[in-house]
């Protein structure tokens, strides 16, 4: 009862945002829309899009080096195929547990440094995200109907979002380089408490700053950066590649502004599948560039397609090929193991 609890307000969220879409759909329009779409261009956009997880475990390996050197990166790219799979497919952002454990799995490192790695990768992916916006305002066209109050919000909350991802990397160096300070103080902030729930957090504590191994060398931060960059510019890339698999005459900017819009999407409470608000978020932001709705509607349909059937079926062929269940995950997932030298 509980879980479902947590569960509705998501449910609720995608099936408002599913029903809006479905009934002021122009149905009629959006299979007309359809019917000149080109094949090949929507399968190469698909294409471009998954190398995105190639992306992803390219970075996972540049983290992970100071863990696990000898981290085969097929290994870590199965890993990061089911965790983006399950979170398609499963409630509370499955995947982001099934990642770090799979991740434990395979090269030995602790539960929690991995979980606290995903963590950086997050504050990656933020600044990614503030470079695509940046690249979006500067490449705009003059005549593009996204001027004016849109470009002026996209700044004000881009800057936020770069300031929020500029300091958590501020934190993680911090604790990073003066680790054992850091530690100390916390020793005494938790002192006030009983000493098993004292000693539980300072056990987290430890893992987490262990995670923080990987940002301490500047050539990982580069290298982890890049990556961060060019996975979040594939993703327009690809959007892109569908703006002419359907003959639409919109700019690179537009693809920029789409990823962002997309990746702030995802980010909300909605059910598994990420039915319904995809859908309007896009097709919301290809009208605010001057696309008529029924076309918006249909790239909506079929982004969602090359976003998530590529990505949830290869995820489930691993799925299968490695023999896992739920049933392990939650076992193995829960337990985190003893820090090392701590």
């Amino acid at each position: 009862m509980k879980r479902l609890l947590r569960l509705l307000p998501g449910l609720l969220v995608s099936l408002g945002f599913t029903l809006w879409f479905v009934l002021r759909a122009h149905w009629g329009e959006v299979a007309e829309a359809m019917q000149g779409v080109s094949v090949p261009l929507v399968l190469l956009s698909a294409a471009v899009l998954f190398t995105e997880f190639v992306i992803r475990t390219l970075r996972w390996k540049v983290l992970l080096r100071p863990f696990a050197p000898a981290a085969r990166i097929w290994r870590l790219f199965i890993a990061t195929v089911i965790g983006m799979s399950l979170n398609v497919v499963l409630p509370f952002r499955a995947g982001d547990i099934a990642r770090p454990w799979l991740g434990a799995r395979e090269t030995g490192t602790p539960v929690l440094a991995l979980v606290t790695i995903a963590v950086i990768e997050r504050v990656f992916d933020i600044l990614g995200l503030v470079s695509i916006l940046v690249i979006m305002v500067l490449i705009l066209p003059e005549d593009a109907q996204a001027h004016g109050e849109l470009v002026t919000n996209l700044q004000l909350y881009g800057s936020i979002a770069g300031v929020a991802g500029v300091v958590g990397m501020a934190v993680f160096l911090t604790l990073a380089a003066r680790e054992h300070a850091a530690r100390h103080i916390f020793v005494r902030i938790v002192s006030i408490a009983p000493k098993p729930v004292a000693d539980r957090f300072l056990y987290l504590f430890d893992g987490f700053v262990l995670g923080l191994e990987s940002v301490r060398s500047r050539r990982a931060l580069w290298q982890a950066g890049a990556l961060s960059l060019l996975h979040w510019l594939n993703g327009s890339i690809s959007i892109y590649v569908l703006f002419h698999a359907f003959g639409l005459d919109l700019p690179f900017a537009a693809a920029c502004f789409t990823t962002v819009a997309i990746a702030l999407t995802v980010a909300l409470p909605q059910a598994p599948g990420f039915f319904g608000v995809f859908h309007v978020a896009i097709e919301t932001t290809l009208v605010l560039w001057g696309l008529d709705p029924a076309p918006a509607q249909a790239f909506a349909i079929v982004f969602w397609a090359v976003s998530f059937v590529p990505v949830a079926t290869v995820g489930a062929i691993a799925w299968w090929r490695e023999g896992l269940s739920l049933g392990s995950l939650r076992e193995q997932a829960t337990p985190l193991e003893p820090v090392p030298g701590k």
